[in-house]
């Protein structure tokens, strides 16, 4: 809501009131919610000028009453209620003392907000009482003959006119105070509306600036990206080197022991080497598509072993997971092994079997599974039971493969549980044994 200050400005009513007080010869004043007189009182009725100058201490009591002692036996100091009673009532409330002068209040809102009351009239309502005006005169300190000869030159005005005086001037009061209102509004508006045109250009501005940074930052990801895939392309090719060492140092070796411990490193090595290949080939470098990462690493390992794959089906199922690259790298070596452990010695003497490769996220947790149906584990590494979280104070798996000790390893780092046990059991020879499970849990990232 706008200030009083703002509504009753001195200056923008001054004209108006002016105008109105000499076309009705009657005196005009606007005053603030106190009483107190806001600029000037225009054409001041001759008693009036001379009791202002007779007691200019009057102070904020009503500008118009010259006698407070409106009624026999009231209090001399007491205040005008009229301004009071306009304000209480939201009507024109006439008011007269015992010398006969009368004026109206007319009150002045704005919704519920009230502002100020404008006095009119400082008139006769009747021919004056000379000892009612003696005692004016008296209290004043005025010359008895000096008011009486201004007061009997003044034609009284009814109460019936006052009224309407009254009236007339609360529709004019109410049509300026719209009309001020109207024009802070509008003033109000205009400084909103360049202050809003300013923000929207310091906002383009500031659009304009971020579009650069962002094609700048969008240049720099995209050469950062170049880089970091040039990185992966690199490591790629400095690991299959390593691999094609390893490969080479084995066949020197032949087939045993230490041969094929060469032969199970060069895998390991071209399984780490198989994820920075295939983050070189991606757009995003912060996920790896694990599912098909799975599904070639699985064939790769059959290829490398000469596995004949109507002797031994593979089968893997992932769905859709991606894994960061710090959990790719660990989650892939654990199935590079357990899928070598599978190859190596779940189907021997030519025995026919299948490899079942799962995996998904539930929850928050990563599931990976291989299952098999081979020979089965022998019944020492069978009491292995659940490897949990190296973390955790877990135990090693009592089997000699030095390929387990490196999964539960592998396990420790992704925090995860693993699982071992077998598959069903079969009956008649040649038929597939009870095979093996490993079962593999870890937080997803």
């Amino acid at each position: 809501m706008d200030t009083p200050q703002e509504l009753l400005d001195p200056e923008s009513w001054s004209e108006v009131l002016k105008l109105y007080a000499q076309a009705m010869q009657v005196a005009i004043a606007l005053t603030d919610e106190r009483g107190r007189l806001l600029g000037t009182c225009h054409n001041p009725q001759p008693i009036w000028s001379l009791a202002r100058e007779a007691k200019p201490e009057w102070g904020e009591r009503c500008i118009f009453c010259l006698h407070p002692s409106r009624d026999p036996g009231g209090d001399p100091d007491g205040p005008c209620t009229a301004a009071a009673d306009a304000r209480r009532t939201g009507s024109v409330v006439l008011a007269h003392d015992q010398a006969g002068l009368a004026h109206v209040a007319i009150p002045f809102a704005l919704g519920e907000r009230y502002f100020a009351t404008l006095l009119a009239g400082q008139v006769f309502d009747r021919y004056p009482d000379p000892l009612a005006l003696g005692r004016v005169a008296k209290a004043f300190g005025l010359s008895e003959q000096e008011l009486w000869d201004v007061a009997r030159h003044q034609v009284p005005v009814s109460r019936s006119n006052l009224g309407i005086y009254g009236s007339l001037l609360l529709t004019l009061g109410r049509a300026l105070l719209g009309q001020r209102y109207s024009v802070i509004l509008k003033r109000k508006l205009m400084v909103s509306d360049a202050e809003l045109q300013s923000a929207n250009q310091d906002l383009a501005t500031a659009n304009a600036n971020l579009l650069v940074k962002v094609a700048e930052l969008s240049k720099s990801n995209g050469e950062k990206g170049v880089l970091l895939q040039e990185v992966h392309h690199r490591v790629n090719n400095n690991l299959q080197v390593i691999a094609s060492l390893l490969r080479l140092q084995a066949e020197s070796f032949g087939d045993n022991q230490l041969g094929d411990a060469l032969r199970t490193s060069q895998l390991r090595i071209e399984s780490m080497a198989l994820i920075h290949a295939q983050l070189y080939d991606a757009t995003d470098l912060r996920e790896v598509d694990f599912a098909e990462y799975s599904a070639r690493l699985a064939e790769n390992l059959l290829l490398s072993y000469g596995v004949n794959r109507d002797r031994i089906a593979l089968s893997v199922d992932m769905g859709d997971l991606k894994l960061s690259v710090d959990q790719a790298i660990p989650a892939g070596l654990i199935l590079s092994e357990l899928i070598s452990n599978a190859i190596k010695y779940a189907f021997p003497e030519q025995r026919q079997g299948c490899i079942r490769v799962e995996g998904g996220r539930h929850g928050e947790r990563i599931e990976l599974a291989l299952c098999d149906d081979g020979v089965g584990i022998p019944e020492p590494a069978r009491h292995i039971g659940s490897i949990q979280d190296s973390t955790q104070g877990s135990t090693q798996p009592r089997g000699s493969s030095r390929g387990l000790k490196i999964v539960t390893i592998l396990c420790g780092q992704l925090h995860a549980t693993l699982e071992q046990g077998h598959g069903e059991q079969t009956q008649g020879a040649g038929e597939p044994g009870p095979g093996a499970v490993f079962r593999i849990s870890f937080p997803a990232a």
